[in-house]
């Protein structure tokens, strides 16, 4: 009893963290329910410009997250995500005067940067922070503290879009501002190690030798694996609505049944989730896993488009579920083998590199669902089960020792990061 009390407790410095990690999507719960309600009514832009300028701040974003990972790795995390969250807190505070689109794209762009950027950063700081064994349960609390804040700030933010009034869009943009300010101040307060990116005080590695996660071709697979079985994101964001908006029998609230019901499962067991995973072996087992439930659940939404309407939506919210715990053993999975194969002199240039997967997925994920799924109908569900199912074998497969001779497991202090995945990127 005392030594699983033991390992629950967490060390002191991480609360600031955690609660850094609460207070951020807190104020991205609030803005993010808004935001396009916020471009198109108060900065009065169009429908094409907004769409327009997402894809560049995406393209962007995409473009410079490893060059960020490698002048994190110089810099320190610590310093990079105290940056990071004031540069937000600075682009949201500018926001509402961005009126026409070359500001509004500048702004989008940096902030998209900043946000991409901000995840990898927490990921590392919780590796330098956490011990070897506990890190991975670190990262459970602190996806369920942010999904919790999303939760809440959305919540808030249903409420401020019934007034419907100018100034309640400008007291959100400006309270989601005020959020990262804190989030700095909290981050600011954490004491891990070195400040800078070489461990013990070394000279900074080479780009050369930076730029080596490029090469790491059991790393790269692993991203490609995971950027796949996270699909559970796409299949709750994307495919449920488009399916339940595709069959007239299905209620338009199962969608918001749905987004509810993950995020309340993700909430209470995302921390249990994370029990058996810690190596990077774990972590394959935990993809494995994830791909599992995620076929049963894609098989049970298979099932809904024949079925009678309260049939349909009960077996609906269990496919949901089943999604809602794939993405939690993928989250773990995920988070154990980047911590154990990073190297510690290179850590955050290889979350930043493993992070790429994540946002290649909300680029080609939406693709596959409308293409692969929802116009085939049954057999398209099938099929993407089966797809998750193959690369979740896949992964525990490469997540183990190397066959290759000349292939070694990189032993190093691993590093990890919140994201997730979350659910999607700030407008």
């Amino acid at each position: 009893m005392n030594s699983d009390a033991a390992r629950e407790r967490l060390p002191r410095t991480v609360l600031a963290l955690l609660a850094a990690v609460f207070v951020d999507a807190l104020g991205s719960g609030l803005y993010m329910s808004v935001s396009v309600v916020f471009l198109t009514r108060y900065l009065d832009l169009g429908d094409g410009q907004v769409g327009v300028g997402l894809s560049v701040a995406g393209a962007l974003s995409f473009a410079l997250l490893v060059p960020t990972g490698i002048l994190a790795d110089r810099a320190g995390p610590r310093r990079m995500l105290i940056a990071a969250h004031l540069v937000r807190a600075a682009l949201l505070t500018v926001y509402p005067f961005a009126s026409g689109f070359v500001p509004f794209l500048c702004v989008v762009s940096l902030l998209a940067v900043a946000d991409r950027a901000a995840s990898p950063l927490v990921q590392g700081l919780f590796g330098a922070a956490v011990d070897g064994g506990q890190r991975v349960r670190a990262m459970g609390r602190a996806r369920s503290l942010q999904n919790l804040g999303l939760a809440l700030g959305g919540l808030v933010a249903g409420a401020a879009l019934v007034s419907d009034s100018d100034p309640v869009y400008l007291a959100v943009v400006y309270a989601d501002s005020a959020s990262f300010v804190i989030a700095a101040v909290l981050v600011g307060r954490l004491r891990t190690g070195t400040p800078g990116g070489a461990p013990g005080g070394s000279r900074p590695l080479p780009w050369r030798q930076r730029l080596g996660v490029f090469r790491d071709r059991r790393f790269a697979a692993l991203t490609v694996l995971n950027s796949v079985v996270s699909l559970h994101v796409t299949v709750l964001t994307a495919g449920v609505p488009l399916w339940v908006l595709a069959h007239d029998r299905l209620p338009h609230a199962v969608i918001a049944w749905a987004v509810v019901l993950n995020t309340v499962v993700v909430v209470l067991f995302q921390v249990r989730a994370t029990r058996a995973t810690q190596t990077a072996e774990d972590g394959g087992r935990a993809l494995r896993l994830s791909g599992v439930l995620l076929a049963v659940s894609c098989c049970g939404l298979a099932l809904t488009g024949s079925l009678p309407t309260a049939a349909a939506v009960a077996l609906l919210l269990v496919a949901v579920a089943f999604q809602a715990f794939a993405e939690m053993h993928q989250q773990a999975g995920a988070w154990a083998i980047s911590y154990e194969l990073a190297p510690e002199d290179r850590r955050q240039v290889y979350l930043a590199f493993f992070g790429l997967g994540n946002a290649a997925r909300n680029t080609y994920g939406p693709l596959v669902v409308t293409f692969l799924v929802v116009r085939p109908g049954a057999p398209g569900w099938l099929l993407l089960g089966a797809l998750v199912l193959g690369a979740g074998a896949w992964a525990a497969r490469c997540s183990g020792p190397p066959a290759e001779p000349g292939v070694r497991p990189v032993q190093a202090e691993p590093l990890t990061d919140v994201q997730g995945g979350t659910r999607g990127q700030r407008p």
